[in-house]
């Protein structure tokens, strides 16, 4: 079984037309990089520093076990790979491509799953990447470490990594998972981008018998196994990566990779000073993240100033929404009061006024993905048409539920997106719900977006488009602490039982559907509002570049970008 879903799986990396990867321009598509690598022609060529800006510092001493941080994964990107075993393929992001392991088979009831370890992957210090490798990340991030009384505690995507009962490593370099369920979508979920693997054998397990339970990459030099090595880190300034000789990948004509010499990271929190810097010539590239994707204004600015020197690349991005923590005591406890926020909010005026200008409507997962339901726009919160009945029937519920005069509510607001958490802010007013804004910095962003200290926050904003990989950000909190509403809701951990152990994919759509309206409707745990299109500018000489559809945390290892110049 295992050669044949290897062999299919490869097959379709070859496809550079799959039309699940095309999407319809909001841009100018003369000024748009298309979905995929880009004609590399007569090149590439070999060579340069490519410098882009970074949102900010990578959080959690660059440990991807504790973050998802696109601050952190626009850089890992090149320094850990572009996924982890599996990766998502560059031309089609939603098939599955083999990375560390160069092949997989599961049993029939998947609930084993073996894979084998390319023999060439080597860590950045020479050491060969091998199935004990494999094993170590697997084991501390689905179960964590206790040596004496201190305790790892495990990753924040632990769900993500199936229900295992135990990780062995096999002869040949191969690592073998052993699962309590079936999981037939667990290549999938794997291929996320966020899960990648940063912690070598040889040099973290020594250290955590020894007692340092806390240690990150960054404590041992963020030696990895991507495409570029680190080279230097400067808090605040820049962070610089330069090309490993030694990477295993090659490209469609059998080249070494990556073609670039390096890449500089400019830390630049401002998105502000980025456009600055892009417009006088002192960036090739824009950040990703939110707050730093253009919106419709700043692209005016940049067309003006650059004209054909500049082109734009957009992606999918996540939803802007509002989440509650049910299990912080207050009148969001009552289901009355959140779906009354969730009929009042103006969904369709956010695009303009909270994101930027280019946005789209949809509940959890993109409009286009195959597992939205696809009558979603009919529903009471999502019609365009109803705003009026949705707003009566919101005041209804709150007289119902004992608070017509409204009441206070606490909100996390990451400071960077404050324009969102005051569009928020407005709109509840006219429920009489006084929101009030906590402005964080990022630290206490990562920090306390994944605890029960704030009454709502507006949570991590890009969501996996696989419905088996969504448990982190909706699931149970005690499993899941980054997920976007905090609750501990037992029907919402069995819909994801039964999401792993589907076999057929519309076994699959029919689950997701419903978990989709027990989340967003009925208990409405979450309150979708606007999807954004996610806008990044590179100069004109920036070559092979690899976009995804959506997701931007995808292919941000750069290993086939070439400058022309």
């Amino acid at each position: 079984m295992g050669a044949v879903i290897l062999f299919s799986l490869l097959a379709a990396c070859g496809n550079t037309t799959d039309s699940a990867q095309t999407s319809n321009s909001i841009l100018n598509p003369t000024k748009v990089s298309p979905n995929g690598p880009k004609d590399i022609g007569g090149g590439p060529n070999y060579g340069g520093i490519l410098i882009l800006a970074n949102r900010g510092d990578p959080p959690a001493a660059f440990d991807s076990t504790r973050t998802s941080s696109i601050a952190l994964h626009h850089i890992g990107g090149g320094l850990f790979g572009p996924g982890n075993l599996v990766k998502r393929c560059p031309k089609n992001m939603y098939i599955v491509c083999p990375s560390l392991a160069r092949h997989w088979e599961s049993n029939s009831a998947f609930t084993e799953w073996t894979f084998t370890i390319r023999d060439d992957a080597v860590w950045h210090d020479g050491v060969s990447f091998t199935a004990e490798d494999a094993k170590f990340w697997y084991d501390i991030s689905h179960f964590g470490v206790r040596v004496g009384e201190k305790r790892r505690a495990p990753a924040y995507f632990k769900g993500d990594l199936g229900v295992v009962e135990r990780t062995e490593v096999l002869s040949g370099n191969r690592l073998r998972i052993v699962l309590k369920q079936p999981a037939p979508r667990l290549l999938e979920v794997l291929a996320n981008p966020r899960l990648k693997i940063a912690q070598p054998k040889h040099l973290m397990e020594p250290r955590i018998e020894n007692g340092e339970l806390s240690i990150a990459p960054l404590d041992i030099g963020l030696v990895g196994t991507g495409p570029f090595s680190f080279k230097a880190y400067e808090k605040g300034s820049l962070v610089q990566v330069r090309k490993f000789d030694d990477y295993w990948e090659r490209d469609g004509q059998a080249r070494s990779l990556p073609y670039l010499d390096g890449i500089d990271f400019v830390i630049m929190p401002n998105a502000a000073a980025m456009d600055a810097a892009f417009r006088t010539g002192r960036l090739d590239g824009g950040g990703r993240g939110e707050g730093h994707y253009l919106t419709a204004e700043r692209m005016r600015g940049y067309d003006n100033d650059l004209g054909e020197d500049v082109f734009y690349t957009e992606i999918q991005g996540g939803i802007f929404r509002l989440a509650f923590n049910v299990l912080s005591s207050g009148p969001w406890q009552d289901v009355r009061i959140r779906r009354a926020m969730s009929l009042w909010i103006n969904k369709q005026s956010a695009i303009p006024a909270a994101l930027g200008g280019f946005g789209y409507i949809s509940p959890i997962l993109g409009p286009n993905n195959p597992f939205t339901s696809q009558d979603f726009t009919n529903w009471p919160r999502f019609n365009r048409g109803s705003l009026l009945e949705n707003r009566d029937e919101a005041l209804r519920l709150m007289a119902e539920a004992g608070f017509p005069d409204g009441f206070v509510m606490g909100h996390l607001c990451r400071a960077r997106l404050a324009v969102r958490c005051e569009f928020l802010h407005s709109e509840l007013a006219g429920l009489k719900i006084d929101l009030k804004l906590k402005l964080v910095d990022e630290a206490e962003w990562n920090r306390g977006r994944i605890s029960l200290e704030y009454d709502s926050q507006q949570g991590a904003h890009t969501t996996s488009p696989v419905p088996e990989g969504t448990e982190s950000v909706f699931g149970q909190f005690h499993s899941n602490p980054d997920a976007y509403s905090k609750h501990e809701d037992e029907k919402v951990r069995a819909y994801y039982n039964r999401l792993r152990t589907a076999y057929s994919r519309r076994q699959r759509v029919s689950i997701w559907r419903e978990l989709e309206q027990y989340i967003v409707l009925e208990q409405a745990y979450v309150v979708p509002i606007a999807g954004s299109i996610q806008v990044v500018p590179y100069r004109t000489y920036v070559k092979g570049l690899v976009i995804p559809p959506e997701d931007g945390h995808t292919h941000t290892d750069f290993t086939t970008i070439w400058l022309e110049r």
